[in-house]
């Protein structure tokens, strides 16, 4: 019977060990990564402006594009990574910064944030470079060329970079566009971050995974 009991006690600290990870984990979320809201077609955001919840830090504009074709540019789409919209970090003016405020990450945590990146295809070769800033640290700089006026590919790439949550309520996620010409500048869409599990977490998660298959039986 103890020896019944004891299993039951160490499944259910188990279990709820596992419960607060997996709600940990669920937390920390990126909101309007993919900028599909408020889905108002194209938009030019400006300097201090808060729009589909990313706030321009300046100090030009933003500009929230939507993937459709072009009736005054035949053939230009400029195709999303997911989706119809992405944002273009060169509106008018200088190269801007946009950045969210995130919360529910559980402070000390190792999360990666993930994102796709290109730039804007209309015009001549350039090189577009974007910076990942993390609580006003720069944690990342990312480059690519691209040219052409092929928007039906845009050439996305999928990168990441890894991040540790501080203490405060919210942590600060920016992107920072340090290159590009007026209204042409480095792509941003698909914006997630996730927690890394620790070898001790990971671990727990396959244990609880096996008590409750075991239990189930």
């Amino acid at each position: 019977m103890f020896g019944v009991m004891n299993t039951a006690t160490r499944f259910v600290r188990t279990a709820g060990v596992v419960f607060v990870a997996v709600a940990a984990a669920s937390q920390a979320q990126v909101i309007n990564g993919g900028f599909e809201q408020p889905g108002l077609g194209f938009r030019s955001v400006g300097s201090g402006q808060t729009y589909g919840n990313w706030t321009n830090a300046g100090p030009g504009d933003i500009e929230f594009v939507h993937a459709v074709p072009s009736a005054s540019l035949p053939g230009l789409e400029f195709s999303a990574y997911e989706g119809r919209y992405w944002i273009d970090l060169v509106g008018v003016g200088a190269p801007s910064a946009i950045y969210q405020d995130l919360s529910g990450l559980t402070p000390g945590g190792a999360y990666r944030v993930s994102f796709a990146m290109a730039g804007n295809v209309w015009g001549p070769n350039m090189s577009f470079t974007m910076q990942v800033v993390w609580n006003g640290l720069v944690v990342g700089t990312f480059t690519q060329v691209h040219g052409g006026s092929n928007g039906a590919n845009m050439n996305w790439q999928d990168r990441s970079v890894d991040v540790v949550a501080g203490t405060a309520a919210t942590n600060r996620l920016m992107f920072r566009a340090t290159s590009g010409g007026s209204a042409r500048g480095p792509a941003l869409d698909a914006v997630g971050i996730a927690l890394i599990p620790t070898p001790g977490t990971a671990g727990l998660l396959l244990m609880g995974g096996g008590l409750l298959t075991r239990r189930r039986r």
